[in-house]
Order: structure tokens, then sequence, then C-alpha cells
């Protein structure tokens, strides 16, 4: 419960800040499976009082090759999930990814239980040795990846 308490913010949760923090991701390309996801994941921790949003959802191939140049992704550009529209980073509004190990296992939790309630198969990176626990993605990704035509 702890874990709870040092995540939850209200305040911030109402504010004009946390409201445009919404709007930051590109959904354009999101896949309707994983947006209907992210929205009722959201959706859950606000009822708990805690703020979060999605931090990214497509990213393009230039972006993609600039963070796996950088360090901060394993993948290279077609290789992950943001290149499809097919996995959401969620962060916190105010801690971002700076959350505690445990803080972020109950956020893994709550994810996975709203996966289930959807009937959606999830991979969150935070089960990964490439710890990456605000990532979340379609567990069929590289299926539907090859489907996917923009």
């Amino acid at each position: 419960a702890s874990e709870l308490r040092g995540m939850i913010d209200r305040s911030f949760l109402l504010s004009e800040r946390h409201k445009g923090q919404h709007n930051r991701a590109d959904r354009s390309r999101g896949h309707p499976t994983l947006l209907e996801f992210e929205r009722v994941f959201i959706k859950r921790m606000a009822k708990l009082g805690v703020p979060m949003f999605a931090h990214c959802v497509y990213r393009g191939d230039a972006e993609q090759q600039s963070l796996y140049a950088r360090g901060l992704s394993k993948a290279r550009p077609g290789q992950s999930a943001h290149n499809y529209g097919l996995a959401v980073d969620i962060v916190h509004g105010t801690k971002a990814w700076d959350l505690t190990r445990k803080q972020w296992d109950l956020v893994g939790h709550i994810g996975k239980e709203v996966a289930g309630s959807l009937g959606v198969k999830v991979e969150w990176g935070g089960d990964w040795s490439f710890y990456d626990p605000a990532h979340w993605e379609l567990a069929n990704w590289r299926d539907i990846g090859r489907s996917v035509k923009f």
C-alpha cells in the first residue's frame, strides 16, 4: 500500500498540465486493441489517484534509430512494436520513469489485470531482462505488424 501512496497525486491528476500530457503520444497509427488497453489502464490508475499517461505509441524509423544509437532502445528501426503502433510506453505524470521497482511492479500487476479483463494479450517490459517497465506491447505484435500497412 505504501507503493501506491507514493504514486498518488490527485491534484495533479485534475490539472491542465496532466490533461495536456494525454495529447503527447502519436496515436494516429495506434492499433485499436492497444489504444483500448491504454485508455482503460490509464483510467484505472486515475481511479486510484495515480496520474499516468502514454508517453509514446507510434514511433517512426528516424526516432527509433536515434533511440537505438543513444542506447535507449535495444531495437533498430522496424524491430520495435512502436514502429507499427503496437506498443505503448505509460509513465507517471510527475515522476515519469522515476518510480521504485516495487511501484513499477504494482503498475505491472494492475496493467496485466486490465489486459486480462479486456481479453488482450500483452507483454510487459518489466518482465524482460532489459528492464523497460513503462513499455507494454501486444503479445503477437510481430504477426500483426507484418500485415499493417500505413
